[in-house]
């Protein structure tokens, strides 16, 4: 696949896009459960104070020791055995929850329309400390007619990190696959830009190489048709032989080194049709024509069934005519037997069709998938001693795609192939 300056840029800004939506959604779905953990934990803690408040309810010491303290708030010993058994209750309730936060709290008088009165706490927040609890999930009453009315207020000085701490393994796994996603995207460009540039040089090569044949081959081009045509040459059967060998094969060279050209230029990004009124059945019978004389020589036929009326085409008549005769030629070079190769046209939605038919040795549907991809050559090809680089039908596809048409492909091994173009008026 070739990737141009222009469609890495785009592929960059959609992943970046990407990127950045899946991190919201991310965060999102954090926010989520942070809100879900305080949730939970605010439920658990509900239920741990009632159970709190019904064992401190109960437990008639703790009551007298919440009244004494009250009078008398400087008696150390007493202070420590409240302290312990109150430290005593909530952990029992929270250990009943599987509940485990860091937690402070502090018991208060309740004296109705007035603000409650400190009784006992090691709250550090002072502005907690001062809290009307009838309202908030952290307080618990505790009545006792006998003893006074009292609640238990409980401040989790570490509330954010213990949430965070109950979504830490997603959260973890999040930041591990966006941070892997990330790598990967930009090992992903680092290679892409690398393949570019590498493709880049090699178009270049090509380019250059391929110029630097031409001269030659134009050389003995030149050569071979003034050899023909001298005196000595075509006396003698034997030099003329050689004299048609050498015009031949130069000919040859130059069409592979055309491929080649066209390939690289349609791969640099710069190929740019030169579109025309296009009678597709005069250039159909044209190209034809190069090709009944070798048909003949192995006793085949060529016949052509120009159908379509709308054969006239806005199109680039010269690559037209090159991927008419690439089909022709692979028709004619696949076939073992008497070539029988039908080319026909028909009208197609806001088209025409062109179809080349041949009687060849086919190909597989493993094959299939590959044909038109740059330098794959089908082993087929080889055993029957038919050479190239593969080019051809990439060209076709090449060129078809840019007239924004379409190729399909039907094929049996030892039944033929049928190439059918669809290609728009327009």
């Amino acid at each position: 696949m070739t990737f141009r300056k222009r469609t890495i840029s785009i592929i960059i800004i959609l992943v970046t896009i990407s990127m950045l939506g899946l991190t919201l959604v991310q965060v999102s779905w954090l926010n989520k459960a942070l809100t879900t953990n305080e949730q939970i934990l605010n439920q658990k803690v509900d239920i741990a104070l009632e159970n709190i408040r019904l064992r401190f309810t109960n437990n008639e010491m703790m009551a007298k020791n919440v009244l004494y303290l009250k009078e008398h708030p400087t008696n150390d010993t007493v202070t420590q055995w409240f302290e312990a058994g109150m430290k005593n209750l909530i952990d029992s309730a929270f250990r009943d929850l599987s509940l485990d936060i860091d937690y402070e709290y502090g018991v208060f008088e309740h004296v109705e329309s007035e603000q409650n009165e400190f009784v006992i706490t090691n709250i550090r927040d002072g502005d907690f400390a001062l809290i009307t609890c009838g309202t908030s999930l952290t307080c618990s009453w505790s009545e006792a007619d006998k003893y006074g009315s009292y609640h238990l207020a409980l401040h989790f000085p570490n509330k954010e990190q213990y949430l965070f701490q109950q979504a830490s393994s997603s959260l973890i796994a999040t930041i591990g696959f966006i941070l892997l996603l990330m790598g990967c995207f930009f090992y992903a460009i680092i290679t892409i830009r690398r393949q570019k540039r590498l493709s880049e040089m090699k178009n270049d090569f090509i380019n250059n190489l391929t110029h630097e044949f031409k001269t030659p081959i134009f050389s003995i081009s030149l050569a071979s048709k003034m050899l023909k045509n001298s005196v000595p040459v075509r006396d003698s059967e034997k030099l003329s032989k050689y004299t048609e060998l050498i015009d031949n094969e130069g000919k040859r060279l130059k069409s592979q080194v055309d491929k080649v050209l066209q390939m690289a230029l349609i791969d640099s990004g710069n190929f740019k049709l030169e579109k025309k009124r296009v009678n597709v059945h005069q250039l159909i019978e044209k190209v034809a024509r190069s090709f009944e004389l070798v048909v003949s020589e192995r006793n085949g036929s060529l016949t052509l069934n120009l159908d379509g009326r709308n054969h006239y085409l806005h199109a680039d008549e010269t690559h037209l005519n090159n991927i008419i005769y690439n089909l022709l030629d692979n028709a004619q070079k696949y076939t073992e037997q008497k070539p029988d190769i039908v080319v026909s046209t028909e009208d197609a939605p806001e088209g025409l069709k062109i179809s080349i038919k041949d009687n060849g040795i086919g190909m597989g549907s493993e094959v299939q998938k590959f044909i038109f991809d740059k330098f794959y050559r089908a082993e087929s090809g080889n055993i029957h001693n038919v050479k190239g680089f593969g080019l051809g039908l990439s060209y076709v596809k090449s060129i078809v795609d840019a007239h924004r048409g379409w190729i399909n492909l039907k094929s049996e091994i030892n039944k033929g192939s049928e190439f059918t173009l669809h290609l728009p008026l327009a």
